[in-house]
C-alpha cells in the first residue's frame, strides 16, 4: 500500500508542479520598473500589456515565467541577484518568447497528453496485479509509462526554451539592447546549480544545458553594435534591490550590510525599513524625511513614510502621507488601495467616505484587486447601506474564491432594495455564481 501511495503522489507532483502555490507581494515601485523594462520589449513583439499583470514572486531562485493572459511573474531572487537592468531585460525578453511562441498552451497540451497516459497506465496497472497478484507489476507498468511521458514532455521544453533564447536575442538587438545581461544570468544559473550539486543532465532538465545557451549567446554578442545604454533603469534597479533587500532580510543582515553611517539615499532607504521593521517610529520617520528633503517629490520616499506611519498607529499622519503619495502619483491602483485602507482606519467623516467609492470604483474596473471590493463595502456599511455592503463582500468573497459565502452574502443583498445601478450588478454576480456552480456539477 505504501508503495502505491506514493505512486499516486508522484502522479499528482508531475500534474501540479505548474500550478504549486507561490507567494506575491505589492509594490508600486518595483511593479513599476519591471513594466517600464517589459514595455519596449511587448510594443516590439507587438503584444499589449497591462500594469496590473506585472506580479513579483517572493521567491530567492533565479527565476521568472509568464501565465495565461501574459501575466508576468518575476521572483525576488532575480531582482535582487541581477547586476544591473540588461540582465533583467534579457530575462524578460526570453519570457516574451515563450509568449510569442505559444509555449503556455503547447505545454498544457503535453501536460493533458501525459496525464492521459499516466490515468490509462494506472488502469493497467491494476489489471496487472490482479492478473499476477504481485503489487510490483503494478509498479513497473506504472513507472514505465511515466518514463516515457517525462521524457516527451522534457524534449519538448527543451526545444521551447531554445526557441525562447532565439527570440529574445531578436527583440533585444531590435531595442538596440545587449544579449550580454541574459549570458550574465545564465551564468549565474549555472554558477548556482554547481554550488547544489546539480547535474545539469539533458535528460532530466526540462531546459536545455545552461553552458549550450551560454555558448549560443556568446556567438550573437559578437554581432551586437549601435548598444543603447542602461544608466537610470540601473538606478531605479539598485533603489528596488535595497527597498527589497531591507524588508526581506534578515534585520542582523541588513543592519551589515547598511551601517548606521551609510548616509546615501541606498543607505537611508535601508535604514527606513529597517527601523519600521523595529517599530522604531521616530528613527523611521527621520530616515524617510532625510530621503524626502533630497528628493520631495519622490511618490516612494513619501510612501515609505506613509507605511511606515500606518503601522505605527500614526493613522491621521499616515493619511496625509499617502495623499501626497498619491497626489505625485495619481496612475496608481495601489497606492489608491493604501490610502483608502488608511482612511477607513482613520474614524472617517461622510465627506472623505464618498470620495473613496469613485477612487476604488476606478481601482476595479478591471475586477484585479479584491481588496477594492472589501473596501467599498466597508464604505457602505459605514454609511448605513447594509445592502450594498453585502453586495460588495460578495463581489469580495467570489474574486478570492470563497463562492460559498459569495453566495450567502450576495442571497443577503438582493433580499433588500438596492439602488438600481448596484442592483443590476448584483444580478449579474448571481448569475455569474450560478453558472459557475453548474459547471462544477458536472466534474
Amino acid at each position: 500500500m505504501k508503495r502505491t501511495g506514493f505512486i499516486f503522489c508522484f502522479v499528482f507532483m508531475l500534474f501540479s508542479f505548474q500550478a504549486k502555490a507561490i507567494s506575491l507581494i505589492s509594490d508600486e515601485e518595483t511593479e513599476s520598473y519591471i513594466y517600464d523594462i517589459l514595455t519596449p520589449i511587448f510594443k516590439t513583439a507587438e503584444l499589449p500589456l497591462w500594469r496590473e499583470n506585472i506580479h513579483i514572486v517572493k521567491d530567492d531562485s533565479l527565476n521568472a515565467f509568464v501565465g495565461d493572459k501574459n501575466h508576468m511573474f518575476v521572483y525576488t531572487g532575480t531582482l535582487l541577484k541581477a547586476a544591473d537592468s540588461n540582465e533583467i531585460e534579457g530575462v524578460l525578453a526570453h519570457e516574451t518568447g515563450h509568449i510569442l511562441g505559444g509555449h503556455l498552451l503547447r505545454l498544457k497540451m503535453k501536460l493533458q497528453d501525459m496525464q492521459k497516459a499516466t490515468l490509462a497506465s494506472l488502469v493497467a496497472a491494476a489489471g496487472a496485479a490482479v492478473a499476477s497478484g504481485r503489487g510490483d507489476a503494478a509498479i513497473a507498468v506504472v513507472l514505465g509509462t511515466q518514463s516515457s511521458a517525462i521524457n516527451a514532455v522534457t524534449a519538448y521544453q527543451m526545444s521551447e526554451e531554445r526557441a525562447a533564447d532565439e527570440t529574445a536575442v531578436s527583440l533585444l538587438h531590435k531595442n538596440h539592447k545587449s544579449v550580454r545581461g541574459l549570458k550574465n544570468f545564465m551564468s549565474k544559473i549555472q554558477s548556482t546549480n554547481r554550488l547544489q550539486g546539480i547535474e545539469e543532465s539533458p535528460y532530466f532538465r526540462t531546459h536545455p544545458v545552461t553552458g549550450e545557451r551560454i555558448a549560443f549567446f556568446n556567438d550573437q554578442l559578437k554581432h551586437e553594435h549601435g548598444i543603447v545604454g542602461e544608466q537610470v533603469m540601473n538606478e531605479r534597479l539598485k533603489r528596488v534591490q535595497t527597498k527589497l533587500f531591507a524588508f526581506l532580510m534578515p534585520l542582523t543582515k541588513v543592519y551589515a550590510h547598511f551601517p548606521p553611517n551609510d548616509n546615501s539615499v541606498y543607505g537611508n532607504i535601508a535604514h527606513t525599513v529597517y527601523y519600521m521593521r523595529q517599530k522604531n517610529l521616530n528613527a523611521s520617520v527621520q530616515y524617510a524625511d532625510a530621503l524626502i528633503q533630497q528628493e520631495p517629490n519622490n511618490p516612494y520616499f513619501w510612501e515609505l513614510k506613509a507605511q511606515t506611519l500606518f503601522e505605527n498607529g500614526r493613522i491621521r499622519d499616515a493619511v496625509n502621507a499617502y495623499r501626497k503619495t498619491l497626489s505625485l502619483r495619481p496612475q496608481s491602483d495601489l497606492f489608491k488601495l493604501s490610502y483608502a485602507e488608511a482612511v477607513l482606519a482613520a474614524e472617517p467623516s461622510r465627506h472623505e467616505m464618498e470620495e473613496l467609492i469613485p477612487l476604488l470604483e476606478h481601482v476595479n474596473r478591471k475586477q484585479t484587486y479584491p481588496e477594492a471590493y472589501r473596501f467599498l463595502g466597508q464604505v457602505y456599511a459605514n454609511m448605513g447601506q447594509e445592502a450594498t455592503a453585502d453586495y460588495f463582500a460578495a463581489e469580495y468573497n467570489n474574486a478570492i474564491g470563497e463562492t460559498a459565502l459569495a453566495r450567502r452574502m450576495l442571497d443577503k443583498a438582493l433580499k433588500k432594495p438596492l439602488r438600481s445601478d448596484i442592483k443590476l450588478r448584483a444580478q449579474d454576480l448571481d448569475a455569474k455564481l450560478k453558472q459557475d456552480n453548474r459547471k462544477k456539477s458536472l466534474f
